[in-house]
């Protein structure tokens, strides 16, 4: 499993300045037309909070991980658009567009999960299994992840918003927020580094596999 250290999210913290500062560090020898477009979905926003449990809100702990895990592809040198960067709802076709107007090479869309079994933990994947490229693309995010000893469990679905004929798309549900001990580590800042790095790996070998 990815590195679990403490530093949990502040709740003063302004989730656009680990983005800002990734731009400092992008590699100067690439121009944007060489960069591989990467397009990262957060899950819900506006009235669509998702999973809430006690006082935390899937919508908002997604735009955190989602903010991070785009500074980490921006430092190693991709070009990154967010479907969303605030509180507001996206339709759902709007999110597929977006990745598809961009020329993404890989959509990612992220969520939270919640169980009435407080012992489910892990992380889901689902993928429309039509797309070839998509679901060779969640396979590859599933062993990632499991090399860092995550519990992943792969799931196709018949979700129009997945079933991108252009862009390789995964949908990522990365933990349950009803499971007490992982509950913590999605809070964690520190978390969401070691899951960006791990989106990053996955992302460059399902990039190799085209």
């Amino acid at each position: 499993m990815p590195q679990r250290r403490p530093g949990f999210l502040r709740s003063g913290l302004i989730p656009g300045l680990a983005l800002l500062a990734a731009l400092s560090f992008m590699p100067s020898g690439l121009v944007a037309q060489d960069r591989p477009i990467i397009v990262i979905d957060p899950g819900h926003g506006g009235s669509e909070a998702g999973v809430v449990v006690g006082d935390l809100v899937e919508k908002d702990l997604v735009l955190r991980l989602a903010f991070t895990t785009a500074a980490e592809f921006i430092r190693e040198g991709y070009d990154v658009r967010l479907t969303r960067t605030g509180d507001y709802e996206v339709p759902m076709a709007d999110r597929r567009s977006h990745a598809e107007g961009a020329g993404a090479s890989l959509l990612i869309m992220l969520h939270m999960i919640q169980s009435d079994d407080p012992t489910r933990h892990g992380a889901e994947i689902y993928y429309y299994e039509d797309e070839p490229a998509s679901a060779l693309a969640a396979r590859i995010f599933g062993d990632t992840l499991e090399e860092d000893g995550v519990f992943v469990v792969l799931e196709p679905r018949s979700w129009a918003p997945l079933a991108s004929p252009t862009v390789p798309t995964v949908m990522i549900e990365a933990g349950f927020l009803t499971h007490p001990v992982e509950q913590r580590f999605l809070q964690s800042e520190a978390y969401h580094r070691d899951l960006a790095r791990v989106f990053v790996r996955a992302s460059e070998r399902v990039l190799e596999n085209r």
